[in-house]
C-alpha cells in the first residue's frame, strides 16, 4: 500500500523538520521545501496528496508559488501557513483550501489531511 504524500513547505528548517517526522510517524511521506521555488519544481515532478505552505518566504513566497502550481496542477491541494502579517487573500481567492494562523500544532495540520481523506 502506497502511503499518502505530504509537502511541507517554510524557511524554518528546525519547524517544517519537526513536522515532517510527526506526519512521519504517522505513516505519511514526506517531502520538504524551504522556499516557495523548491516546492514548484517538486510539485512539477511529482504529486501530492497535500501541501502546507508558508506565506512568507525567500526566494519566491508561497503565494506566488501556490499560484504557480495551481497553473500546472488545478487539482492540488495547499494550505497556506502565515505568521505575522502574512496575507493569503490571493491565495484563498485562486482555491487554497484554507489557512492556519501561526502558532498551530501539529494536531491543527493533521485535521486538514484527514478530514479531506
Amino acid at each position: 500500500m502506497q502511503r499518502m504524500k505530504v509537502m511541507l513547505v517554510d524557511d524554518d528548517r528546525d519547524w517544517v523538520e519537526s513536522m515532517a517526522d510527526l506526519f512521519e510517524a504517522y505513516g505519511y511521506e514526506v517531502e520538504v521545501a524551504l522556499d516557495g521555488g523548491a516546492a514548484l519544481h517538486r510539485f512539477r515532478e511529482r504529486d501530492y496528496y497535500i501541501a502546507f505552505m508558508d506565506v512568507r518566504m525567500p526566494v519566491m513566497n508561497g503565494v506566488d508559488s501556490f499560484l504557480a502550481i495551481r497553473q500546472e496542477k488545478p487539482a492540488a491541494k495547499v494550505v497556506m501557513m502565515t505568521g505575522l502579517g502574512g496575507s493569503a487573500a490571493k491565495a484563498l481567492e485562486a482555491g487554497a483550501l484554507g489557512l492556519l494562523e501561526k502558532p498551530f500544532g501539529f494536531e491543527a495540520m493533521l485535521a486538514f489531511v484527514e478530514t479531506r481523506l
